[in-house]
């Protein structure tokens, strides 16, 4: 089994299935989430992530390895509480 990213799902996802009206209840998450996410390293600079954020117009990272294993989280508000942003 391999253990890589497969997608995200979002606020942004979440609001465009009920905007469809799906039964978020009995839809699989293959089939609302973001498949190929935006994502990040875990030695990239907090300045990347911003840039990332600003030019695809997110708000949250995955932060993966080089093989595409999740191994954290970046949101906008932990840039700012950073004082990045």
């Amino acid at each position: 089994m391999t253990k890589r990213i497969l997608g995200v799902f979002t606020d942004g996802d979440l609001r465009r299935a009920l905007d469809r009206q799906m039964d978020v209840h009995a839809t699989v998450m293959s089939a609302v989430m973001t498949e190929h996410a935006k994502t990040i390293g875990p030695r990239e600079l907090a300045a990347e992530a911003v840039h990332l954020m600003e030019m695809h117009r997110i708000t949250a990272l995955p932060v993966s390895d080089a093989n595409g294993r999740l191994v954290g989280a970046l949101n906008v508000h932990d840039l700012l509480r950073a004082g990045v942003v």
